[in-house]
């Protein structure tokens, strides 16, 4: 083992000196340039520098081999890659040729192909030829044969490579598959890697780290950007500053002040790269390969080397061991990152800047398991975080899950150290207005994969890039992580979605895990505490929720979410089916009806299977997930509208489904206007009636007239309007239209009644189903409020729960759903004005089929330009049943009931709800000012 035997001295007064900080498992803001609040999952980078240095770190060229870059002569589009087969295709053709690149360095490249075949046992036979040609010169500059037996495995993708030597930059390269017809063959990918260049990709990657680590001021533009999001897309899109650097070299000059040194790994050790990169972050220093040790040491650079650890482990055991044992009582213990060494830069430099420990442990070997767990026991759970990836996806989510650990998918993320020097307040975009509900199917569509930071950066770039997005409903999953590691980004989501892109949580919260493997219900439900927090301020209302990638939910799991995040609309389960639980009485959670659609024609056949046999007499609900490795948009686009003749069928986006499912369920549609609820059997007294399953029931034979429930004074409900809503049912609904049951608000502390409705028999929509009764009334200041349902004795009544909320629905002026014959929008409102509108209807809809039986009031949000000078009527605001268009209760708005000018305010409209119908809330327009409205507020 090794103890810096070079300069141990020197190292060993790093680590003391780190060692006895006070914030020891914490950054030092002032000593880093880096904050991390008590409560933060990742840390906060400083402001980037109004001009960012751009280095260029491409070392791969790759070409998706259905992709448009390169041609065929024979074979077609299959998923994600080019097939050929045998009695299908033509043989002794090229199944792949172009893409004529012309920006692949000079010198020593290697070209690779990625293949798949399907038998490789049944005889030798020369499969494909591939080559490597010049289109300038007609030159082949290499050339490999490739039979059956020299693929090692079938059914999955196998590199084969082909060193060659590109005569010069600029000419046109192009990567060919000659195909022999003798075999299955599936190209996934063709390209060339630069030979050499990941060497110098991690002494310049734990530069950017070093340096940014005080403040952001270098970019890198690497192998994802390349293939993905373009070189400059991110940067010109947030409005970064910034200037290519036509020599990266000139950089280690330029920061030269900042670099105390080179730790040299071992190329014979890979795993030494990792720690070699703990040690620079630790010393001031970046990382640097053995080959490039000379050039670093001399002149113009002349850098020491501040550790050197060739020859010093044989095993990578003892490289993590060693990790463990010298370093880790000094670092951050809120974060681990898990980090291939093959991998030499993208994550690397956060990993740089951070100080966080690096590590790249399997599970799944007890040795190396064992270690993990070392470092796993000292994290904190419930909040600590795994960055990175792992050797084997389930085996690690699993193994840290068991530790109340999450992961945070981003081994491939290029940019952190610039994207977390933004700012983190997220300007969340309201939901648009929901349709109303019908017996309808609801289809949700989901894009997968939103949980990882580096398809965030990248791939998802890419598609959200799409020219037509916004064409339809669509759910795209991302990363609450996100409001610390990428807020800028976040916030450029929000500017630019449209209405019908939903951004939605992906697994399982703040992070990737597996709740069901939490063996500690207290530091699950930090973890979901604390993801709620994170939702919240990232404004995501929906999330997913895996379990050993295809588990379903477990009813601790899903308790924990109902009581810890209650700003969640719903979840979604990686489980395929369609049952929809309620957790804890507000929470809806459905498994995906398909959970990895791979092209349009899945999309399809899922939404076929899951909408089969419906017959119409209730909404059903359908969510389908597609995978966007291989679906585009054009694909999801094509699926939709392949129903676009089946009026049955309602696409939404995610937050509006769970909307509607929670409607459909008597649930609050808006979970952030709940301000209690109470549980009929347990929360209230009784004078009369049973405990019946989760209800307070009373029945004619059993029980005698009397107060349900009462006496369950309440004094924290707040000030101002609010409602009440019971959720009741009834045995039978036919018969006599007795009055069944009264439900009243009362102020126990004054002894008055504030409201109070009666329920009559032919009310409820149907037998044993719930349906919600709401009152709207006025909460006065420091009033002490009791709920009572007192039963007639008239037929059998079943009470499950009473809720309180600051309203049961609101809609945007200028939302969708919503109509208009005159105005148009203006800011955040619907506008009419005397020069360009004539009088009329500025506000029609929504065609509410769903507002409870009871009293209501309306709040019309509204202002005008000019309150003086006369007393017209300015506007009409009304409720109507939306099917005959008779008035429900109407009320004519003057001049003067305005306070103030173009100051918002609300207008109020009371109204009963006597019978199921269909209700319309319009502002007529009077053509006699400007008149703004904002909003309309059911209560």
């Amino acid at each position: 083992m090794k103890w810096n035997k070079k300069f141990g001295a020197v190292m060993l007064a790093t680590v003391i000196m780190a060692a006895s900080s006070p914030f020891v498992g914490h950054i030092k803001a002032e000593a880093a340039g880096i904050s991390w609040p008590t409560g933060q999952i990742l840390p906060s980078f400083s402001k980037p520098a109004s001009t960012l240095d751009v280095m260029n770190l491409v070392s791969e060229y790759r070409f998706d081999a259905e992709g448009n870059k390169v041609k065929h002569d024979t074979g077609r589009l299959e998923s994600s890659g080019w097939l050929a087969q045998t009695s299908i295709d033509a043989p002794n053709k090229l199944m792949v040729y172009g893409p004529y690149a012309t920006d692949i360095p000079a010198g020593a490249n290697q070209a690779y192909f990625d293949m798949i075949t399907d038998n490789n046992t049944a005889n030798d036979d020369l499969i494909v030829t591939v080559d490597v040609r010049d289109n300038t010169t007609g030159e082949v500059l290499a050339s490999r044969d490739i039979t059956r037996k020299q693929w090692t495995k079938v059914g999955s993708y196998e590199r084969f490579t082909l060193d060659y030597n590109n005569p010069s930059t600029g000419h046109e390269l192009e990567f060919r598959v000659f195909w022999y017809g003798r075999a299955y063959t599936k190209v996934d990918a063709v390209g060339s890697i630069q030979q050499g260049k990941s060497d110098e990709n991690v002494l310049f990657t734990t530069l950017k780290g070093l340096v940014n680590k005080t403040q952001p001021r270098i970019y890198t533009y690497d192998d994802n950007v390349r293939n993905e999001d373009g070189k400059d897309k991110w940067l010109n899109d947030l409005g970064l500053g910034h200037t290519d650097v036509e020599d990266n070299w000139s950089l280690i000059t330029k920061y030269a002040s900042e670099i105390k040194g080179i730790v040299v790994y071992d190329d014979a050790l890979q795993d030494t790269v990792n720690l070699a990169t703990t040690i620079a972050a630790q010393s001031g220093g970046i990382v640097a390969p053995p080959s490039l040790v000379s050039k670093l040491t001399s002149a113009p650079y002349n850098l020491p080397i501040l550790d050197d650890l060739r020859g010093d482990f044989s095993n990578k055991l003892e490289v993590y061991q060693y990790l463990h044992d010298h370093y880790w009582s000094s670092l951050t213990h809120n974060l681990l990152i898990g980090l291939s060494p093959g991998i030499k830069g993208a994550l690397r430099d956060y990993a740089t800047a951070t100080g966080a420990a690096v590590v790249w442990l399997n599970p799944s070997v007890p040795e190396e398991k064992t270690l993990l767990q070392s470092f796993f026991s000292d994290m904190p759970a419930g909040s600590g975080a795994y960055m990175g990836w792992w050797p084997d996806e389930a085996i690690g989510v699993q193994a840290a899950s068991e530790y109340g650990i999450s992961t945070i998918a981003s081994d491939w993320s290029s940019n952190l150290t610039v994207f977390g020097g933004a700012d983190r307040t997220v300007n969340v975009k309201p939901i648009p207005n929901k349709p109303a509900l019908q017996n309808k199917i609801y289809v949700s569509l989901i894009l997968s994969d939103g949980d990882n930071l580096q398809y965030m950066e990248h791939r998802f770039k890419k598609i959200w890039d799409s020219a037509n997005r916004g064409t339809v409903p669509l759910g795209w999953t991302i990363s609450p992580a996100m409001v610390d590691a990428m807020p800028g980004i976040l916030n450029y989501l929000y500017e630019s979605a449209t209405p019908n892109d939903a951004l939605i949580s992906g697994p399982s919260g703040f992070g990737y895990t597996y709740p069901n493997a939490w063996a500690n219900q207290t530091y699950l439900d930090k973890f979901v505490s604390i993801s709620n927090d994170y939702m919240n301020r990232a404004g995501l209302k929906v999330a997913t929720i895996w379990n050993t990638i295809t588990g379903g939910i477990n009813p601790n799991v899903g308790e924990s979410f109902a009581q810890n995040a209650p700003s969640l609309l719903g979840l979604t389960g990686q489980n395929a089916g369609s049952p929809i639980t309620i957790y804890g009485n507000s929470l809806p959670t459905q498994g995906l009806s398909a959970t990895y659609c791979y092209s349009e024609a899945t999309i399809i056949s899922e939404i076929n299977h899951a909408i089969a046999g419906w017959d119409g007499t209730a909404p059903r609900f359908v969510s389908i997930q597609s995978n966007p490795w291989d679906v585009n948009y054009q694909m999801i686009v094509n699926a939709v509208n392949n129903f676009s003749s089946n009026s049955d069928i309602v696409f939404v986006r995610p937050d509006t489904y769970f909307q509607l499912m929670r409607e459909n369920n008597q649930l609050p549609v808006d979970p952030s206007t709940v301000v209690k609820q109470y549980e009929a059997e347990t929360d209230f007294k009784h004078d009369t009636g049973a405990v019946s399953g989760s209800d307070w029931s009373a029945n004619v034979s059993g029980n005698k007239a009397g107060n349900m429930l009462y006496a369950n004074g309440d004094n924290s409900i707040p000030a101002g309007t609010n409602t009440v809503t019971y959720k009741m049912k009834i045995d039978s609904n036919t018969g006599k239209n007795d009055n069944v049951v009264t439900l009243s608000v009362r102020d126990k502390k004054s002894g008055r009644t504030l409201a109070s409705v009666d329920v009559t028999r032919n009310q409820f929509k149907a037998n044993d189903t719930y349906q919600n009764f709401s009152l709207s009334f006025n909460t006065p200041s420091a009033s002490n409020l009791e709920f009572r349902a007192n039963y007639l004795d008239k037929a059998t009544i079943g009470i499950d729960n009473v809720t309180v909320t600051t309203n049961v629905g609101k809609y945007e002026a200028e939302g969708s759903v919503v109509g208009h014959e005159q105005g148009r929008l203006s800011g955040d409102g619907w506008q009419a004005t005397p020069s360009l509108d004539a009088a009329g209807y500025m506000l029609t809809g929504p065609d509410d089929a769903n507002v409870s039986i009871g009293k209501h009031t309306l709040t019309y949000r509204m202002k005008i330009d000019n309150n003086k000078g006369n007393k017209d009527v300015v506007a009409i605001i009304d409720v109507v049943d939306a099917t005959t268009k008779s008035v429900v209760k109407q009320e004519k708005i003057t001049r003067s009931q305005f306070a103030s000018a173009n100051q918002y305010q609300d207008l109020s409209l009371s109204f009963n709800q006597t019978k199921n119908q269909n209700l319309q809330y319009r502002v007529w327009y009077a053509d006699k000012a400007t008149i703004t409205v904002d909003n309309v507020k059911v209560n």
